[in-house]
């Protein structure tokens, strides 16, 4: 999930002026400052979340199914979102079929592919496939605005692409199946499209209740699909799968979305997508705190290309 140059105001995708606030309800909200804090909040948020999500699904683990455990987080998601679905009751058709899209694509699009794959894919490879994500948001952000990305733009894009592949050598092989590949991979496209269509919705209707709306569509087919094993798994749940569940579905699945939709609409799509990059980043900072992992050299070489690229791009 990455972007590129400060593109405000070139296509119908992004915003058309940077404001002094987003427009969180009816209300200004974040200035650019505040914007980037909120676009740091949810890739770090994100960025601890494979610890848990691994925990919960992973076969050596809990073994929860992935798209019932998938289902269940982001039911409580939308039900904690619901009292804000009364902001959008002025919505008209249009807006309403794009919420619809946005949330087909970029909620329940992402995040059945993402946890299909993950089941076979490696955290090594799952890294390196999750940093095309920038490229993607590059590519379709130029598409929209029908303009070739800035030569600065590319060369960041690679510099950040080159320092994944360094920091996911330290999450194990690079190991998957075909299939498992491909949902991953797919996942991330859809991710891409999601982050350059969604910041419209936004700036015309607000972060809140276009989170909220995003988040209830998109959890509708991810219950469906998880509901034929969500009984079984509910009466085997022990306490602190239900403490993962609840931090996982808080952290990343509410917080995070709001916070992440709600600066990508100030930023744009390609600069608040920039900001993903950090996801290995934090990863590895998380396991070294949290788990005592050691941090190798290639490493720390790969998160100052990570830092380097996001650099570059803010410029």
């Amino acid at each position: 999930m990455d972007g590129g140059q400060n593109s405000a105001g070139r296509g119908s995708f992004e915003r058309r002026a940077l404001k002094p606030g987003l427009n969180l309800g009816s209300k200004p909200g974040l200035t650019p400052g505040f914007a980037i804090a909120a676009t740091v909040l949810a890739v770090t948020l994100w960025g601890f979340s494979p610890i848990g999500t691994r925990y919960m699904v992973g076969s050596g683990f809990a073994g929860m199914p992935a798209m019932a455990f998938t289902g269940l987080r982001y039911t409580l998601a939308a039900l904690i979102f619901s009292p804000l679905l009364w902001q959008a009751r002025h919505w008209n058709r249009r807006d309403w079929a794009l919420g619809l899209i946005c949330g087909l694509v970029g909620v329940a699009g992402y995040n059945i592919p993402a946890a299909l794959g993950q089941r076979s894919v490696s955290a090594g490879l799952t890294g390196l496939l999750d940093g095309v994500e920038p490229l993607f948001i590059v590519l379709f952000s130029a598409i929209a605005q029908r303009r070739f990305p800035a030569p600065l733009t590319i060369i960041a894009t690679f510099i950040g692409l080159a320092g994944v592949i360094l920091l996911a050598q330290g999450s194990g092989p690079a190991l998957g199946d075909p299939v498992g590949d491909a949902l991953v991979l797919l996942a991330a496209v859809l991710w891409a499209i999601y982050c350059v269509i969604v910041p419209a919705l936004i700036n015309r209707r607000g972060a809140l209740p276009t989170t909220a709306v995003t988040v209830m569509f998109g959890a509708i087919p991810m219950l469906l699909s998880g509901l034929p094993q969500m009984p079984g798994m509910l009466v085997t749940m022990t306490g602190w799968d239900w403490l993962v569940t609840i931090t996982l579905t808080l952290g990343t699945s509410v917080i995070a979305m709001l916070a992440w939709n709600a600066g990508s609409a100030v930023l744009g799509a390609e600069k608040a997508g920039w900001y993903l990059y950090l996801l290995p980043v934090v990863s590895l900072i998380g396991g070294a705190l949290l788990l005592g992992e050691p941090v190798r050299l290639w490493e720390l070489a790969g998160g100052a290309l990570v830092l380097l690229a996001v650099y570059l791009s803010q410029r």
